[in-house]
């Protein structure tokens, strides 16, 4: 029997875009992990590789006080589209940047000649948002909310006023889920404090946060929580992590708490956030 072997030629490694994409947005989230913003905490969703689910804590300004939900829309296309993400924030709030149709916040300010993927990033997008809340001097012909930006300029305590029922409003839904994210296990909750699920994790954040255990990261935290909860030892398992972290927050003022003996640890509640980690542990 004669057999032929086909010569295959050296070329140029061809890899799927699927797999492109999926590390670029890895490589989007995790810069945002590495470096992390004042006040905003976002996570990716479980069910569409397109969306970012995030939550703002405003700490101070007209907005101060205000915690607001919001999802990152990614167009399918990305990286390689010019179109910009879109922010959508689960409420309405009456700012000159904001639709107050659509509760879109406009990125053409920042970004006037659309997405450019060689300079510009997802967190790039989480840092204007966060800068919309602290700067509203826009001219009316610039803004997709023109009333909002004519109250600021002729009227401002009309527009604080409404600001603070903004904020009110968030503050009084701030348990509630998110419709669009009810069925998504990464979506972001905010939880009562229930010590037999947060003590452990308060108590163990306390004690990295006060250099008493500086070798630990919070991946080995994450592991080592879930695993005794089940009665195994971290050296019995290999390859398994957690995926929630917490963060805490005052619930008098509703703003993160970065120092924690600035309030009584009685007093305090916990965000529970669902976050992807595989491309970072």
């Amino acid at each position: 029997m004669e057999t032929t072997i086909e010569e295959i030629r050296p070329g140029a490694l061809v890899i799927p875009y699927n797999i492109l994409v999926e590390q670029a947005l890895a490589a989007e989230f995790a810069e945002v992990c590495r470096a992390p913003i004042e006040g905003i905490f976002v996570c990716p969703s479980a069910r569409n590789k397109f969306a970012w689910f995030g939550v703002i804590f405003v700490r101070k300004g007209i907005f101060g006080g205000g915690i607001f939900r919001f999802t990152i829309e990614i167009p399918s296309d990305f990286p390689a589209s010019s179109s910009l993400p879109r922010v959508v924030f689960s409420q309405s709030i009456f700012h000159p940047l904001i639709c107050s149709k659509n509760k879109e916040l406009s990125l053409a300010r920042s970004f006037p000649d659309g997405w450019k993927r060689e300079k510009h990033s997802l967190r790039r997008v989480l840092v204007v948002m966060q800068r919309s809340f602290y700067s509203y001097d826009v001219d009316s012909d610039k803004c997709i909310n023109s009333e909002a930006s004519v109250l600021y300029k002729e009227h401002r305590d009309k527009f604080q006023e409404v600001a603070k029922e903004c904020v009110e409003s968030s503050r009084s839904m701030v348990y509630d889920d998110v419709k669009d994210q009810e069925n998504d296990p990464n979506a972001i909750r905010l939880l009562p404090w229930d010590a037999l699920v947060h003590k452990t994790a308060r108590n163990k954040m306390i004690q990295i946060g006060d250099g008493s255990k500086t070798q630990e990261t919070a991946a080995d935290f994450r592991r080592e929580h879930i695993f005794l909860e089940l009665g195994y030892q971290i050296s019995e398992i290999v390859g398994r992590s957690y995926p929630q972290s917490y963060s805490w927050f005052d619930p008098a003022e509703m703003t993160v708490i970065t120092k924690y003996d600035d309030v009584q640890f009685s007093e305090v509640r916990y965000l529970k956030v669902q976050r992807i980690y595989k491309t970072l542990i």
